[in-house]
C-alpha cells in the first residue's frame, strides 16, 4: 500500500453545547464548529512549507513562522487565501450550527468516546472524510484501487483522544462491510483508508495545518455572529473548494448540518451559502 493523498483537518469554533450562542448571549458555546480539510498529493505534500512562506513573504511584517488566520489583519488574509488558491489542492469544510442540538446528549456514543462533546467533533469528522474519499477514490487508477491511500493529519485539539477516533473508523468499516451501517445516508470510501494511517500533530508542525485553518477560519468568520460576520475571505476558496461529479460544491465541498432551511439563520448567514449557490427561495 501507498499513501497517495494527504488530508489535515483543523476545525474553528467549539464542541460545547451548553447556552449556545445567539446573537445576543456574551458567554456561552460557540454557535458554528466548522471542520475544514486541505486535501493534497502526496507529490505536492513537501511544496506545502514553501506556500506558508510564499504566502509570508507578501506581508510587510512578519511575526511569526506560524501562519494563523486569527492573527492577520484583513489584507493579509486576502493575500493569504489569494494565495492558497493558485495551488494544487482542495478544501473541503463541514459547517454545524449547534442550535439544534443545544444541551443535547448522544449516551451511545459517549460510551466510545467518553462523557462530554467528542461525539460531536468525530460525527462531523465522519462527515468531512466520507467526502475526501470519495473525491479521493474517483482520482485513483483503477490498476491501483486497493493499494492507494490516505493519510489523515490531525491538529491536535484538547479534551479529544485521537485512538477513540482510529476506534470509531474501525467500528464503521466493520459495520460498512457487514451492510449494518446504523446510519446509513452515507458511507467513506474504504478502498482509500488505511486506520492506522493518522497522525496527530501542533499547527506548528506542518504547514499543511496551517493551511487548513485558513478554510476553517475563513468560513468560521463567515457565519459566527459574534464574530464581525465577513463572507469575503471564505468566498475566495471557491477556486479550490471541491466538488461533486456534477460539479457542485454545496453538499460536498461544503456539507452543512442540519440543511440549511432548518437552521433559521440571519441574512448576513446566508450570504456565504447562496454564494456557494444555494438557492435565496429555499430559506
Amino acid at each position: 500500500m501507498a499513501i497517495k493523498f494527504v488530508a489535515y483537518i483543523d476545525e474553528a469554533g467549539d464542541t460545547g453545547l451548553e447556552n449556545v450562542k445567539p446573537c445576543n448571549v456574551t458567554n456561552g458555546a460557540t454557535e458554528w464548529l466548522v471542520l475544514s480539510a486541505f486535501l493534497v498529493k502526496i507529490e505536492d505534500d513537501h511544496k506545502c512549507l514553501s506556500w506558508v512562506r510564499e504566502i509570508k513573504s507578501k506581508f510587510k511584517n512578519v511575526r511569526s513562522e506560524y501562519l494563523h488566520y486569527r492573527d492577520l489583519i484583513p489584507a493579509k488574509k486576502s493575500i493569504a487565501c489569494s494565495i492558497i488558491n493558485e495551488k494544487p489542492c482542495r478544501f473541503f469544510v463541514v459547517v454545524s450550527n449547534k442550535k439544534n442540538i443545544e444541551g443535547h446528549r448522544n449516551e451511545a456514543a459517549e460510551l466510545v468516546s467518553g462523557k462530554g462533546t467528542a461525539w460531536l467533533y468525530w460525527w462531523l469528522c465522519r462527515l468531512l472524510l466520507e467526502r475526501v474519499t470519495r473525491f479521493c477514490d474517483d482520482r485513483v487508477p483503477d490498476a491501483e484501487r486497493g493499494r492507494s491511500k490516505v493519510l489523515f493529519v490531525f491538529s491536535k485539539r484538547g479534551g479529544l483522544k485521537y485512538i477513540d477516533f482510529v476506534k470509531y473508523l474501525q467500528r464503521l468499516h466493520k459495520q460498512s462491510r457487514l451492510g449494518r451501517m446504523h446510519i446509513d445516508r452515507g458511507d467513506l470510501c474504504w478502498s482509500v483508508v488505511d486506520e492506522e494511517e493518522l497522525l496527530v500533530l501542533d499547527g506548528c508542525e506542518r504547514a499543511g495545518l496551517q493551511l487548513s485553518d485558513l478554510c476553517s477560519s475563513a468560513f468560521f468568520q463567515a457565519l459566527e455572529q459574534k464574530n464581525n460576520i465577513d463572507p469575503q475571505y471564505a468566498k475566495l476558496f471557491k477556486p479550490r473548494m471541491a466538488f461533486d461529479k456534477n460539479g457542485r460544491i454545496l453538499d460536498f465541498g461544503i456539507k452543512t448540518m442540519p440543511d440549511l432551511y432548518r437552521m433559521q439563520l440571519s441574512k448576513e448567514q446566508r450570504e456565504i451559502f447562496e454564494f456557494y449557490g444555494y438557492s435565496p427561495n429555499g430559506w
